[in-house]
C-alpha cells in the first residue's frame, strides 16, 4: 500500500517534534522507506502504523524510526580549528585557572559514532600531559543506540582515520584484526549516554566548561535551534565556550553568548558576570515623564570588537570552489566567524562546496538555514534546485529555479537548468523560452569557459539542440 505525501508530511512533524531534526521533502523517500522496513518488522499495514504513531507519539518506535534516518558518519579531528583552540588555549587556561583537582569538564553532545569524544581525549592528552595533571571528565551523548554502541567498542578503520597522525595512532591506539582500537587510557576519559537533545540534559552536563555540539542544530528548525541555546547557556559554566560546526552559526537566531575568535577558531562564550554598572540615565522618551529611568544597554569595551565575515571570505571562497579547491573553501569558511549580512551568503556557499563533496544532506541543510536567515540567496535556490533536478523532484526544483532566476536575471545555469526541469515537466514552450535565454547568456562567455565543468560552447550548443528538437515537435 502506497503512503499518500499528506501522511508522510504528518509523520515527519511527529519525529520532529521527537528529536528535532526536519526532514526536507526530499529526504520523505527515505522516510517512507524506513516506515516499509518498520511495518515489514512489526507485520502492520503503513497506514495503520502511521496513523497510531502520529496519534500515540510512541516515544520507543520513533526512536526505531529515528535509527533508521540519521547519518552518523564523522571522522577523527574533524574541525581542526576548534581542536587546535582546544589545544592551544581552551584546555590550557582552565587548568590554570580551575581549583587543584576540579575536573574540567566537557560535552561532546551528538557524539555519532565516538570519533569526536575520543578526539577530544587524545587532544587532552596531548596538550595537559600523560598522565593528566587533573580529572578530564568527557560527557558524550547521542540519540542512536546503535551509534553508541559502535562507540562503546572504539575500533575504527579506513576514512575516520584519516586526519589521525603516524604519530597518535601508534600512542593512542592499537591494532586489531579488524582495524585500530582506542587505547584504554583514552575511552576511560569518555562516558558515553544515550540522550535526545530536547529531553533535559544529563545531570553530569551541568556546569561544563567546553561544549561540542557539531553539525546537528544545522538540521533543526531555527525555533528548536534556540530553544536548545537557551539550555545550552544555562548549563554552561560561567566563561564556558560552546564549539558548533562552522555553518551552524547563531547569528540571529540567539545572542546570548558571545561570538568570539580563538586561535583562529570562531566559537561561542558564556560571559562571567561583569563587575560594572549598567549606565542608568534619566531619559524623556515620547508618551513619557522627564523622569522616567531607561537602563541603558553597556556597550561592549574597545577590544571586543563584533566578529563578522568579511566580504572577502565571499570572494576568494567562490573561487575556490570555482577552481574544484572544496577542501580549502571549507577550510577557509571554517575560520570565518559566519555573522553579518554576508554569512547567509558563506552558508550558501559552503552547501555548494559540500553538494560537491557527495554530502547532500549537509548541503541541503545548510542551503535551507541559509535562505532562513536572508530568503534572497541566490546561490541558495540555484544549488536547492540543482539538489533536486538531480532527484528528480522537479517541482521543487522548478519552484528554487524560479526564484534564482527572479534574483538573478543574467545567469546562463539557471536559464539552462530551468529550461531543463520545463521540457521534463512537459511544459515545452517555456523550455524553449530558458533555452534561449541561456544560449542568449552563453554567448556573452568565452567559449572555454566552464560552468558546472561544463565549457560554454557544449551547453550552448545543448541548448539549440534541445530548441530545434521542440519546435519541431510543436
Amino acid at each position: 500500500m502506497t503512503l499518500p505525501p499528506e501522511s508522510l508530511s504528518s509523520l515527519r512533524d511527529v519525529l520532529a517534534r521527537y528529536c528535532g531534526v526536519v526532514l526536507d521533502d526530499v529526504r520523505l523517500m527515505a522516510l517512507r522507506s524506513a516506515v516499509e522496513r518498520r511495518v515489514e518488522a512489526l507485520g502492520r499495514a503503513p497506514a495503520q502504523y502511521v496513523a497510531e504513531l502520529a496519534l500515540s507519539a510512541d516515544r520507543a518506535e520513533l526512536q526505531q524510526l529515528a535509527e533508521l534516518l540519521l547519518n552518523h558518519e564523522t571522522v577523527f579531528f574533524r574541525n581542526r580549528p576548534h581542536i587546535e583552540a582546544l589545544r592551544k588555549t581552551l584546555l590550557p587556561t582552565l587548568h590554570a585557572t580551575l581549583p587543584p583537582g576540579a575536573p574540567i569538564k566537557i560535552w561532546s553532545a551528538g557524539c555519532a559514532t565516538g570519533e569526536e569524544p575520543y578526539s577530544i581525549a587524545i587532544t587532552a592528552l596531548e596538550a595537559l600531559g600523560d598522565p593528566l595533571p587533573r580529572p578530564v571528565e568527557i560527557l558524550a551523548t547521542d540519540l542512536s543506540a546503535a551509534a553508541l554502541d559502535k562507540a562503546r567498542r572504539g575500533v575504527y578503520r579506513g576514512r575516520t582515520l584519516a586526519n589521525v597522525t603516524p604519530a597518535q595512532r601508534a600512542r593512542f591506539f592499537t591494532v586489531t584484526g579488524d582495524g585500530w582500537a582506542v587505547h584504554e587510557r583514552v575511552r576511560r576519559l569518555v562516558m558515553f549516554v544515550q540522550h535526545n537533545l530536547l529531553d533535559p540534559f544529563p545531570p553530569a552536563a551541568r556546569g561544563t566548561h567546553i561544549l561540542f555540539c557539531q553539525n546537528v542544530t544545522i538540521y533543526f528548525s531555527i525555533d528548536t535551534c534556540r530553544a536548545l541555546m537557551a539550555r545550552f547557556y544555562d548549563i554552561l559554566s560561567e566563561g564556558g565556550t560552546l564549539c558548533l560546526g562552522f555553518s551552524e552559526t547563531l547569528w540571529n537566531i540567539f545572542d546570548r553568548l558571545r561570538p568570539v575568535a580563538v586561535d583562529g577558531a570562531f566559537l561561542y562564550r558564556k560571559d562571567p558576570p561583569r563587575q560594572r554598572i549598567a549606565a542608568v540615565t534619566a531619559h524623556k522618551w515620547p508618551g513619557q515623564s522627564p523622569r522616567s529611568l531607561r537602563l541603558r544597554q553597556i556597550v561592549p569595551p574597545a577590544d571586543e570588537t563584533p566578529l563578522f565575515t568579511d566580504e572577502a571570505v565571499v570572494n576568494d571562497g567562490r573561487r575556490l570552489i570555482e577552481s574544484g579547491q572544496l577542501e580549502a573553501a571549507l577550510e577557509l569558511f571554517a575560520r570565518a566567524p559566519l555573522a553579518g549580512r554576508h554569512a547567509p551568503a558563506v552558508l550558501a556557499l559552503a552547501a555548494q562546496a559540500h553538494a560537491n563533496r557527495g554530502d547532500l544532506d549537509l548541503a541541503l541543510a545548510e542551503a535551507r538555514r541559509a535562505l532562513e536567515l536572508n530568503p534572497l540567496v541566490t546561490e541558495a535556490h540555484l544549488l536547492l534546485g540543482l539538489i533536486y533536478e538531480r532527484q528528480q523532484q522537479l517541482p521543487l526544483a522548478i519552484r528554487h529555479l524560479e526564484q534564482a532566476r527572479y534574483l538573478s536575471t543574467e545567469s546562463p545555469l539557471v536559464a539552462f537548468h530551468l529550461a531543463e526541469c520545463y521540457r521534463q515537466t512537459g511544459r515545452m514552450i517555456d523550455a524553449i523560452r530558458e533555452y534561449r535565454n541561456a544560449e542568449r547568456l552563453l554567448a556573452g562567455l568565452p567559449p572555454d569557459h566552464l560552468l558546472e565543468g561544463v565549457a560554454a560552447h557544449w551547453l550552448a550548443e545543448s541548448c539549440r539542440r534541445w530548441i530545434a528538437r521542440l519546435e519541431g515537435e510543436r
